[in-house]
């Protein structure tokens, strides 16, 4: 595997109250998707005490359940995210990802719930949703490659959808969720770590 198989390659942006979710959707779904899916998505955060460069995550759908490593990075444009499936048959393993989590020092977690409505596309994810953490909300547009064969390839990919859906030369957001929705209510110790990468 290359050295960019593990990375994950994305642009997020933050849209208002007054963003016109409808037209968006429907420019979305003319560009033809292979399909076009709403789910309610719940993913839990973990942090743990001897390793503030990472943080865990356990998601859970109705079409996927992975627990995920991500790197933490100035700007989440580009950092590196290692999923490892879990059997959705056996139901929600929130508990059993809990015990896993505090067994290998599990610091601190947090949830965001999230209502999503994706498109996928043979190269590009694009996604609407909307995002609550413990005290804040957000709606966000994000477009994510899809196994590009390198870093330089898949921001081209990015840009070619933000540029299909009016999205090119807009300000985008670059912090991760995580930092956006729970790292406020984190404590401070856990904070200030993150606030120094």
């Amino acid at each position: 595997m290359s050295s960019d198989s593990f990375k994950e390659i994305e642009h997020k942006f933050i849209v208002d109250d007054k963003f016109d979710r409808k037209q968006f959707l429907h420019q979305l779904k003319s560009l033809a998707p292979l399909r076009f899916e709403k789910i309610s998505v719940r993913d839990t955060y973990y942090v743990l005490a001897a390793d503030r460069r990472h943080v865990f995550r356990h998601r859970y759908d109705s079409e996927i359940q992975q627990l995920t490593i991500k790197s933490v990075e100035l700007d989440a444009a580009v950092r590196t995210e290692i999923n490892l499936p879990i059997d959705q048959s056996k139901g929600d393993q929130r508990a059993t990802v809990a015990a896993f989590m505090k067994a290998l020092g599990c610091a601190w977690s947090g949830e965001i719930r999230k209502d999503v409505e994706v498109a996928y596309f043979a190269d590009c994810e694009v996604v609407f949703y909307r995002a609550v953490g413990s005290a804040k909300t957000v709606h966000c547009i994000e477009f994510e490659a899809v196994n590009p064969p390198s870093v330089e390839e898949g921001l081209q990919i990015l840009s070619k959808y933000e540029s299909l859906l009016g999205f090119a030369g807009r300000q985008r957001e670059s912090k991760s969720l995580f930092e956006l929705l729970l790292l406020d209510s984190a404590p401070a110790s856990i904070q200030s770590v993150f606030n120094d990468v």
